[in-house]
């Protein structure tokens, strides 16, 4: 009997029973790690309550820099963040301030002026005077330019409200000196850097934003667009590396002409400081490198150094500090500086420098900056054995696994542990770990690398195997993997590579074969048959064959085996399209959409038009009940989503990863009973040979409750020997040494091995195996069977 769930390619159908609607499997979530990153906080302005900054959100990728920021906000030094101007931002605004708990809001299109004081919650608003345009607000006061018909600065305008009342104060020089641009290199202590024309000496001028005037220019500056100027109570210093001049220049600002003092500071062409003054100490913090794979630490951000003005030492005060945005380090009124850093991104914070009584300097956290989650990238599962590549919480996207326990009321999931991570690099192409792995079931791992996989289930014990050509890894089974290239149309003849893990010596390639789509169960290889419309499997040991008909005269284009089950997708230009699972228990073949991933005895698939990610289960062969696992709009990206053939359960990563949390669940359907879907016992023991030890590998449709094991018994069916399994994933080993309970060399004969071991899941009866070794070489007056 067929049963249909649904045209290929259509909506799919709910056919929920009341045995299904009764309790949903619990549904674990597993959030990412910390991103190695701190999160953004982008310091606009640092008042004496609070500051202006715009913080990164949780949504928006993440991967390799920033995501989305958020909306301009108030962060008092005590309360909740208050929102100033739009939110999203909008271009239609212009929000700043420098020094001050003042913020403004400038709007262009009424030419409107918004000064909000933070500090007191009261908002005044004007309207820039005709001609002028706004150039930033510093402290109370706005400035503004008005402009020749040449298009060159006119004068500049320092405006205030008193009293409701606008001022205008233009900004004046003396003996021809006048300012040359609108660009604010600097502020704080009531004044202002900016470039003015008509001294000799010098291109940069201090303005008092009080009187407008410009009270002195600093002898020897000149201008580009890198140059900063810093003021404190006493000093004032100029800083411009785009010339390779990598020292601040200060000078006593009650003796602008007289000589200048210089502090040396870390800067390069491709790294340049940025710099501030705190007391008797200058600051100083190099932009971060490029977000590339170089080295973690500085993509967190440089140190933020501090040197005396009076010469000594330079000291680091924070090992990783990120820019504030308009003027990189933030002063605050009372003549400290604002920034954002910390040691990672768990120990974030905004922190205040400030100066000491006795002129040393003092670094406090004003707010923690909580970390962001990491994300994640593609996953697969096996046996409970999930390994996800994580893009962001290390510094390179690198393969972490955990052991998930999805059973029962209370689902959880293990610590994370690192499977594979790239060398370190220093020119940026350290490049990423664990691309395309696939879990083998057995607790291994395996992804393409180089001219071949690479092959782990930890950081420590990668095993390398070539293969003639290049590809991907199509499918794998415990010790069999399928590489190179699945369906392939219109790209020549491609070659796959069946590759034994388990054979000896340095050639693994059992099969070479042309491309096709192909899966492997155990040792059992599923390949299109010779006569098209047909599927065919192979076994790997023994070369036995076993074929089924499509009923459609089509070329699959993919292929997925699990136990009885035959999942086969014909999506060739051509061919007749079509899909469908094929029971081999019952010869039955049953009509399941494409595009979803195959366990026991049902199916996974995201359906896109209706939103969800549903569960088709069809393990009576005789009815087809489709339950929604979760709700997933949008588009879920193949690599997102894993079945685990090797047990059950569902992992996927909703909102593409990015950043995110994945969810795992049981399939809740009952599963086929234990067995052994691939075996390799030996056969004999000789201790007159190299090798005295008799190996038992079984790899299991599922994984063993604890205590599994295997007994020796001789002909006599006299107990002589027991073993206890080693389980790794669905596969259980055991070593016998030939020797009796009571330590002495078993005699020469035949003896038989049993293997039990219970389903860690409780579902079905125990399995049995049993098997003979042959035991030859032992010393005279050895004890066992014959």
């Amino acid at each position: 009997m067929t049963v249909a769930l649904a045209a290929t390619g259509g909506a799919l159908p709910t056919f929920l029973t009341a045995a299904h609607a009764e309790t949903a499997p619990t549904t674990l979530t597993i959030d990412a790690p910390d991103r190695y990153l701190p999160r953004g906080y982008n310091l606009e302005s640092a008042g004496a309550t609070g500051d202006l900054a715009r913080v990164e959100l949780d949504t928006g990728d993440g991967v390799g820099g920033y995501g989305a920021f958020g909306g301009y906000r108030w962060n008092p030094v005590s309360g909740d963040a208050l929102p100033v101007g739009q939110d999203p931002v909008s271009s239609a605004e212009r929000i700043g301030g420098h020094g001050s708990d003042i913020v403004a809001v400038h709007t262009p299109a009424d030419r409107s002026v918004e000064l909000k004081d933070m500090k007191v919650g009261t908002s005044d608003r004007f309207t820039l005077p005709e001609g002028q345009t706004y150039h930033g607000t510093y402290g109370d006061s706005v400035l503004t330019a008005t402009w020749t018909s040449g298009g060159s600065v006119d004068t500049l305008h320092l405006l205030r409200l008193r009293d409701g009342q606008l001022t205008d104060t233009p900004v004046t020089g003396e003996n021809g000196v006048k300012p040359a641009s609108t660009k604010v290199l600097g502020a704080g202590d009531g004044m202002l850097a900016i470039l003015v024309s008509g001294d000799q000496t010098g291109s940069v001028g201090l303005v008092d934003r009080a009187s407008g005037r410009i009270t002195g220019v600093l002898k020897g500056s000149w201008g580009s667009g890198h140059t900063q100027v810093a003021v404190s109570a006493s000093h004032v210093g100029w800083f411009d590396p785009a010339y390779g001049d990598q020292k601040v220049h200060l000078l006593r600002r009650d003796a602008l002409g007289g000589a200048e003092t210089t502090v040396a500071v870390a800067s390069s062409y491709e790294q340049r400081a940025h710099i501030a003054l705190v007391g008797d100490w200058v600051l100083s913090l190099r932009e971060p490198k490029s977000y590339g794979n170089s080295d973690a630490p500085k993509d967190r951000g440089e140190p933020l150094l501090a040197a005396p003005v009076g010469g000594g030492d330079m000291r680091t005060l924070l090992p990783h500090a990120r820019l504030g945005r308009a003027y990189g380090l933030n002063p605050t009124p009372d003549g400290g500086v604002l920034v954002a850093g910390g040691t990672s991104a768990g120990d974030w914070a905004v922190r205040k420098v400030s100066a000491r009584a006795g002129g040393d300097l003092a670094v406090d956290a004003v707010r923690s900056v909580p970390a962001k989650p990491g994300s994640y990238g593609a996953v697969t599962l096996a046996a409970g054995d999930l390994a996800v590549q994580e893009t962001d919480t290390n510094y390179l996207p690198s393969l972490y696994k955990r052991h998930l326990e999805l059973g029962g009321e209370a689902p959880s999931a293990g610590p994370r542990s690192l499977v594979a991570e790239p060398p370190r690099s220093t020119d940026g192409t350290g490049g990423a770990a664990g691309t395309g792995a696939v879990a083998l079931g057995d607790g291994t791992f395996a992804y393409p690398k180089g001219s071949g996989i690479e092959v782990r289930s930890g950081a420590d014990d990668a095993v390398t195997v070539t293969a003639p050509g290049g590809g991907r890894i199509v499918d794998a089974s415990g010790r069999y993997v399928v590489f190179g290239r699945g369906y392939v149309s219109g790209f020549g003849q491609y070659e796959q590579y069946v590759l034994d893990l388990a054979r000896p010596g340095d050639d693994k390639v059992l099969l070479t074969r042309p491309a096709s789509a192909a899966a492997v169960w155990g040792s059992t290889f599923w390949t299109p048959g010779t006569a098209k419309g047909t599927v065919t499997a192979t076994d790997l040991k023994s070369g036995g064959t076993e074929t089924f008909s499509l009923g459609k005269e089509c070329t699959p284009t993919d292929l997925q085996a699990v136990g009885r089950w035959v999942y086969w997708t014909c999506d060739a230009s051509g061919d007749p399209a079509g899909s469908g699972v094929w029971d081999r228990a019952t010869k039955r073949m049953l009509d399941v959409p494409k595009g979803g991933e195959l366990g026991d005895g049902w199916v996974v698939l995201h359906d896109e038009a209706a939103g969800r990610l549903q569960l088709l289960d069809f393990h009576t062969a005789d009815a087809v009940r489709t339950r929604t696992l979760a709700e997933l709009t949008g588009y879920l990206s193949p690599d997102h989503v894993a079945v685990d053939r090797f047990g059950g359960g569902v992992a996927y990563v909703p909102g593409r990863g990015k950043p995110g949390a994945m969810r795992a669940v049981a399939p809740g359907v009952p599963a086929s009973p234990l067995a052994a879907i691939e075996s390799a016992p030996e056969t004999s023991l000789d201790f007159q040979s190299s090798d005295t030890r008799w190996d038992g590998a079984w790899q299991l449709s599922r994984p063993a409750a604890p205590g599994a094991r295997v007994v020796i018994r001789d002909v006599a069916g006299t107990v002589v020997r027991t073993l206890d399994a080693t389980q790794r994933g669905a596969a259980l080993t055991a070593a016998w040494d030939g020797r009796t309970a009571d330590g002495r060399h078993a005699h020469n004969g035949t003896y038989v091995w049993e293997l039990t071991a219970a389903p860690k899941d409780g579902q079905g009866p125990e399995l049995r195996l049993t098997g003979k070794v042959a035991v030859s070489g032992s010393a005279p007056g050895a004890l066992g069977g014959r």
